[in-house]
């Protein structure tokens, strides 16, 4: 029952990091982009709240899946169409953010939030579910965007930087500092 438990905790974190950035075009409380729900405040937030490593196992796949599936979303958003308007960053009561503070928001929080699903993860063999699950959320939603090889490379390298910065947190004896 437990293997169980934990791949729902599982789908159910990628099926709500999936949906959650967008999630500011159903509300009139904030406008789409918004820094609120496009980038790594929510994943961090889920993480602080119950990332411990005493946390039940489906809590930390639970956040593994929605941080990851967020980076795989902003892994598209990093490539708009154009820099313009709705593809930078809102912050409420400031608004429309430069280009260049929106691509690097957005890039700083793809790798964050792969590095959030790699310590919730936990583990060689979470890493490889997070590596698993990052290729079936790409591919789930790459039939409703508009290119391919640069967003794959941002995820590509995003994960790549949050592996290194998860190794470099282990000691030479394999423990967590």
């Amino acid at each position: 029952m437990k293997p169980v438990i934990r791949l729902l905790a599982l789908l159910a974190g990628l099926y709500v990091g999936f949906r959650f950035p967008d999630i500011d075009q159903r509300t009139d409380l904030l406008v789409h982009r918004s820094i609120i729900t496009h980038g790594l405040l929510a994943p961090l937030l889920l993480y602080a709240v119950l990332g411990s490593r005493r946390s039940p196992a489906p809590a930390r796949l639970f956040i593994a899946g929605a941080a990851l599936a967020v980076a795989v979303h902003l892994s598209f958003d990093l490539f708009p169409r154009a820099w313009w308007r709705h593809a930078l960053i809102h912050l409420p009561t400031y608004g429309w953010t430069p280009t260049i503070f929106s691509w690097a928001w957005i890039a700083l929080s793809i790798a964050v939030c792969f590095f959030i699903a790699l310590k919730s993860a936990q583990g060689w063999l979470g890493t490889a579910m997070v590596l698993i699950c990052s290729t079936a959320v790409f591919s789930y939603s790459l039939p409703t965007e508009h290119s391919l090889w640069r967003p794959l490379v941002a995820a590509i390298v995003g994960i790549t930087i949050a592996i290194v910065l998860a190794a470099r947190r282990t000691n030479r004896d394999g423990f967590q500092t």
